[in-house]
């Protein structure tokens, strides 16, 4: 990252979850906070982060009861920015407003897991289904980014999963399609690659960016001819990296980076759309 910013300086990171893995922090003191600052902190710009499974402890129903891998802190990570500045996470759920593009930053974990009860200080999932909702009524971006942890469609292993956690995302659907309201671009983590998914002809949206290989790799494999099309990467071969969105009152382009900071792949365009 820092030898792409130095090229061409970036303006902010998106951070898509699992920012503590694999099991969330204790709180302000955890010193897997050094994660952040380190890798980080050399950039200098802002960090706009939201939750992933694995900073609620990775819930997972058993008998009817919600366990987790360890007695996590989610709240602990809004309230980092009173010591480390460049960390803007001012709610699980919130939105980054302009006249050029507005980014809704969602929390995932209640929505995927069906939660109809507040969870270590989660709104419920229908909650943040309505928060999500509102914002794509009110946007007033030239673009609107939903940025969320789960996936709805990817190559990885959550991606081909048949359970209720994609069902519930899948949900969303048709808020995202909407061609009034909808979205031209979601992006999550959750599957551990670099995956773009969506028409090539950009006609229906959003297009679907999985960037989820910052730290380890899981394998890729062919998906349903009935689901949009992996734009990259055309081998199924994940490798370590990143993604990289430029934005103009014109066009989108998303660059993927190996973890060196080569360019691997794109730009991939979206043209903006009159709605």
């Amino acid at each position: 990252m820092l030898r792409v910013h130095q090229q061409n300086p970036i303006d902010a990171i998106l951070l898509v979850g699992d920012n503590f893995y694999p099991c969330g922090i204790s709180g302000l003191d955890d010193p897997q906070w050094t994660k952040i600052t380190q890798h980080f902190g050399q950039l200098q710009v802002p960090i706009y982060a939201i939750l992933g499974n694995h900073d609620y402890g990775d819930p997972q129903e058993h008998n009817n009861e919600v366990i987790t891998c360890g007695p996590t802190d989610p709240e602990a990570e809004l309230e980092e920015g009173d010591r480390f500045p460049a960390w803007q996470f001012p709610a699980r759920s919130y939105a980054l407003q302009s006249p050029l593009v507005d980014i809704i930053m969602i929390d995932t974990q209640p929505i995927a897991s069906g939660f109809t009860q507040p969870f270590r200080g989660s709104a419920t999932g229908a909650e943040n289904i309505e928060f999500l909702r509102q914002q794509l009524e009110k946007s007033i971006g030239t673009w609107r980014i939903v940025v969320g942890h789960h996936t709805i469609y990817s190559s990885g292993v959550h991606g081909r999963t048949k359970d209720s956690l994609r069902s519930n995302m899948r949900a969303l659907l048709p808020l995202l399609q909407s061609r009034s309201n909808g979205a031209d671009l979601y992006i999550c983590g959750h599957d551990h690659d670099l995956e773009l998914i969506g028409d090539r002809d950009a006609r229906v949206r959003p297009w679907f960016l999985i960037s989820g290989a910052g730290s380890g790799l899981d394998v890729m494999r062919t998906r349903s001819a009935t689901e949009p099309a992996t734009l990259f990467p055309g081998s199924l071969s994940p490798f370590l990296g990143f993604a990289v969105i430029d934005i103009n009152l014109a066009v989108l382009t998303i660059t993927f980076y190996d973890r060196k900071g080569y360019v691997r792949g794109g730009p991939f365009t979206l043209v903006r759309r009159i709605r």
